[in-house]
């Protein structure tokens, strides 16, 4: 009696989502699936979907899919999940239970050591099969089974309907089928059996058995149940369309997600994400199939596409839309067509009574709405009206010219017989708007104008050309600019405030603007469609700072199409049900704003790097890297599963040189690269409000230093620097004391050297001085001396020009007496030349060899001695070395050599050298006709007062006496002797200087 009671109180609903349209995407082994074969799928609690395949086990965040089958198992063959995904430990058996999986922080590790509970588990395993998911392709008959909730509370379910609880039995139950387990699914610790025979669901508890109603579809022949315990979800499937079950204080009902050609002999694994409103069905051969339910709808006119290019509309009635031709759609697509006979689908409008005006060629067809919009009148014009629209209680109504201007006629009513106010635009209008007591704003195709009372001439607002699409006012008396190409403004103030771009610069092509309730801004461009909150937007009007945050819904939420239209009037419409409806170049957009939500991540995660060198590692949120470490790819993981275009990750390296936000793509891969050594902050932010709150977290990097970029070591060197610069400061002093030492040291040794020097300078003056007087002295002798033979030469040829010319005897005297004066004048001009250039050649203190020195002497003489029929004799030791001035020695060579040559015949002219270590002796022994005793008197005398003497250049050679002058330079002195039997032998001796 009790549980008949029972059974009245349940109330039985089925809930069809018929409303919502779907997208389907599949994936296997072509696009991120490493086998084809899903066995199961579910969410852990941070968001993640896992997938389990023959092939290793697969997380899915949204975008990536991280398949993980590499690890140590026998096997990668893997079955169902089962465990508690709320307490963090998933698991799933490989094939043949080789090894367990633990799916455990986001991560699968083999399970090696097994808690009590999972031991129970397996060890029941041995005798029963352990139920926890109601595959369909699953065959049930003449088994048992195993449910485990948790420790306190399991059941076994024996093939014949006994019921167990823990170790006692409840009851069994009679005329169940067979696979009576294929018809069984769960609810939180609840076992539910579907009886068909009885109709009624059978509820079993640990202490007792009820039977409950549920409706009709659960007891028709050839439906499937599918039940996952870990997911808690149970669905039943019935001629291609899924139902979803719910259960809650013993009402049981049933939720349609969609009509689908689900193939029950390939389908395996089925779960439906509430939160992202997305289905997911795994298939044993074909992959994973998700299915994403929106709640925008778009409605078409036919098949044809160029007849679903929409353009201009009007609200009608509580939930649809009526266009330019008369056609009437709600969110389901056409039910009615009035025919309106228009030639533009740009722009129709209301006047005061609800009528409908149209534009037919150069007139404006007005539907009247009394007649059911069946009947018509015609307002014609002198020109065609480009366009027409309403403002408060005015018409407004514009005539483009041949020449790019507008014609503006504003009429007080919708009769547009005599318009009140006109002028001309200096471009083609293409919307006004009101925007206060006669205040206008008036966009044209280049620029944005106003135009107030009382003289109504139109001024440009724009600074740069602007094409203006609509001109849109929204709650607080905002006034929005749409253009083509320049995005979208707020005109405040009498400020044309540009708003900012999204990342794609998809709102340059914005068309209009609608407010929610909510305060949120949606607008159509021609890539898509855009929600943003308008108190964001404002803000940024006011600071520039405070960037707005774009949501855009794409192809991916449900539309056929991301191009909107417009640049009609309307180009939206607000339904009085709440509904938007935007025109589409393929189809009519409806949807609720407040029904469509926009999807932001809850957490993210910093945990896995991809690593280019073997020895950086990740360790918690510290990450290690090399030196000189190539890249590192850190990942971002988001479980994100709407269109990730819509998902702001922006990360800021800090220490680095450029800190600052960056954003990093939807992939969520941050790349580092060319880092110094040191320690560094990566900052990483998600977007998880549309009001702009981020979520932040923080991971640190440390760059290795190699061991001499470490502190300590730089501590080290800085150390050893200073001690080291401090040693050397005292070294230097000392060095100091010691070079000052060393220096008077040597100034008193240079001193000593200077008085030396200067007292040989004192000496060289001298000689210089002596030098200088022979000279003059030899200048003076050479002046007087040389006129004699001169005066001889002219003498000799006049007497010689005198002579007659046949007094032969005469001339021959003259001429002889001619020739030896010529002759005496070439030897004393020549030895006069020698001279002249001795003193020419600068004195050198270098080490020579005099047997060198004589053997070319001897060479240069050879000629003039083989004349004379001489032999010259190099008697002098090879090699024998002097640093005795070369030139001076030279010279006194060639002289005394030519001078025994001069004075020797048929003879022998002998040279040798004798030294020691203060004296120097050359010796030129000939056999000549010699020297008298006078000459050497002479020469002697000459030699011990040269300074004084007057040189007798014409009585003696001057070759001599250039040795004497020689001589006196290299303090040396000349001997002459008889060469017995015949001829003379000159001796030089010279005194050595301390540094020869």
């Amino acid at each position: 009696m009790f549980n008949k009671q029972l059974i009245f109180i349940f109330f039985i609903t089925i809930q069809l989502y018929y409303s919502q349209q779907t997208a389907s995407i599949w994936y296997d082994t072509d696009n991120g699936l490493p086998q084809n074969s899903v066995k199961d799928i579910i969410k852990d609690k941070y968001g993640f979907i896992w997938i389990s395949t023959e092939n290793g086990l697969v997380r899915y965040d949204g975008n990536n899919f991280v398949t993980y089958n590499h690890l140590n198992f026998k096997n990668n063959r893997f079955t169902t999940f089962f465990g508690n995904s709320k307490k963090d430990t998933i698991y799933n058996a490989t094939a043949f239970d080789e090894n367990t999986a633990l799916i455990s922080k986001r991560n699968v590790s083999i399970l090696t050591r097994k808690s009590g509970c999972l031991q129970r588990v397996l060890r029941k395993s041995k005798s029963n099969f352990i139920f926890t998911k109601n595959a369909i392709s699953d065959q049930f008959e003449d088994k048992d089974f195993f449910i485990y909730f948790d420790k306190n509370n399991y059941y076994q379910l024996l093939h014949d309907g006994t019921v167990q609880y823990k170790d006692h039995k409840v009851t069994t139950l009679k005329n169940l089928p067979k696979n009576y387990i294929s018809d069984t699914f769960c609810f939180d610790q609840t076992i539910f059996i579907i009886s068909k025979s009885l109709k009624k669901i059978i509820k079993i508890s640990p202490t007792q058995i009820t039977y409950l109603d549920a409706p009709e579809i659960f007891f028709k022949n050839g439906i499937e149940m599918y039940w996952s315990q870990i997911n808690n979800q149970s669905f039943i499937i019935l001629n291609h369309t899924l139902y979803k079950i719910g259960y809650e204080h013993n009402t049981f009902s049933l939720k349609k997600l969609a009509d689908y050609d689900l193939n029950k002999n390939s389908l395996a694994a089925i779960y439906h994400d509430e939160v992202n409103n997305k289905l997911y069905l795994g298939t044993l051969s074909d992959g994973l199939n998700v299915i994403k339910f929106n709640n925008f709808h778009v409605v078409n006119k036919s098949d044809k596409s160029y007849e679903n290019i929409f353009y201009s509309m009007l609200p009608f009635e509580n939930d649809k839309v009526i266009t330019s031709l008369g056609d009437v759609y709600n969110e389901n697509g056409l039910v009615k067509q009035y025919h309106f006979n228009t030639t533009s689908n740009f722009f129709l409008l209301y006047d005061n009574q609800k009528n409908i005006l149209v534009q037919q060629k150069s007139s404006l067809l007005r539907y009247l709405k009394k007649s059911n919009y069946s009947k018509k009148e015609k307002l014609a014009f002198k020109k065609e009206p480009s366009y027409a629209w309403r403002a408060k209680n005015f018409f407004i109504v514009t005539f483009h010219k041949p020449i790019l201007k507008s014609l503006l006629t504003f009429y007080k009513d919708s009769d547009f017989k005599t318009p009140f106010l006109q002028f001309s635009i200096p471009n083609i209008v293409t919307t006004v708007h009101e925007y206060g007591h006669d205040k206008w704003l008036i966009g044209t195709r280049d620029a944005l104008y106003s135009i107030e009372t009382p003289t109504f001439i139109p001024k440009k607002i724009s600074a740069t050309p602007l094409h203006v699409r609509e001109i849109t006012k929204t709650e607080g008396g905002n006034f929005w600019i749409m253009t083509q190409g320049n995005g979208f403004f707020l005109y405040k103030n009498k400020q044309l405030i540009k708003m900012p771009e999204d990342k794609n610069r998809y709102l340059l092509f914005s068309h209009t603007i609608l407010e929610d309730k909510n305060g949120f801004l949606w607008i159509s461009t021609n890539n898509g469609l855009f929600q943003v909150l308008k108190n964001n937007l404002l803000q940024y009007s006011k600071d520039r700072k405070t960037l707005p945050n774009y949501y855009r819904y794409s192809k991916e939420d449900g539309f056929n199409t991301n191009e909107f239209n417009g640049g009609c009037s309307p180009s939206a419409s607000v339904l009085q049900n709440g509904n938007f409806v935007f025109p589409s170049i393929k189809g009519l957009v409806f949807f609720h704003p407040e029904k469509i939500r926009s999807y932001y991540p809850k957490n993210f995660f910093l945990e896995r790097v991809i690593f280019y060198d073997s020895k950086s590692n990740i360790k918690g949120k510290n990450i290690t890297l090399e030196n000189n470490f190539y890249k590192a790819i850190i990942l971002v993981d988001v479980p994100y599963y709407a269109n990730r275009t819509n998902l702001v990750i922006e990360a800021k390296l800090k220490g680095s040189k450029n800190e600052k936000w960056e954003k990093i793509n939807g992939d969520g891969k941050y790349y580092i690269s060319n880092l110094e050594p040191g320690q560094y902050q990566l900052i990483v932010r998600v977007l998880t409000s549309p009001k702009g709150k981020y979520m932040y977290k923080t991971i640190n990097i440390n760059v290795k230093h190699l061991f001499y970029q470490i502190l300590i070591f730089k501590i080290f060197i800085l150390f050893f620097i200073s001690v080291f610069t401090l040693k050397m400061i005292k070294l230097r002093i000392k060095r100091q004391i010691l070079n000052k030492k060393e220096l008077e040291d040597i100034i008193e040794i240079r001193t000593r050297k200077l008085s030396k020097t200067v007292s040989k300078l004192e000496y060289t003056k001298e000689q210089l001085r002596k030098e200088s007087v022979q000279q003059k002295k030899l200048l003076e002798t050479i002046s007087h001396d040389i006129i004699t033979p001169i005066k001889f030469l002219s003498i000799t040829a006049k007497k010689l020009y005198e002579t007659d010319e046949h007094d032969r005897y005469i001339q021959k005297k003259h001429f002889e007496s001619f020739y030896k004066s010529s002759v005496e004048f070439y030897n004393f001009v020549k030895t006069l030349k020698e001279y002249a250039e001795i003193y020419n050649i600068s004195e050198k203190n270098e080490t020579y060899n005099v047997y060198e020195i004589v053997e070319a002497k001897k060479t240069l003489f050879e000629v003039a001695a083989k004349e004379q029929n001489t032999l010259i004799v190099n008697n002098i030791k090879d090699p024998t070395y002097s640093k005795i001035n070369q030139n001076v020695v030279a010279v006194i060579i060639h002289n005394l050599i030519d001078n025994a040559i001069k004075n020797t015949t048929n003879g022998v002219i002998e040279l040798s050298t004798i030294e020691d270590d203060t004296i120097f002796f050359l010796e030129v022994r000939d056999t000549g006709k010699g020297m008298s005793k006078e000459q050497m008197t002479y020469y002697e005398k000459l030699q011990d007062n040269i300074e004084n003497e007057k040189l007798v250049l014409q009585k003696y050679s001057l070759g001599l006496h250039l040795i004497l002058q020689l001589l006196m330079m290299i303090n040396g002195k000349i001997e002459f002797k008889n060469n017995i039997p015949q001829g003379t032998i000159v001796s030089i001796k010279i005194k050595k200087q301390k540094y020869d």
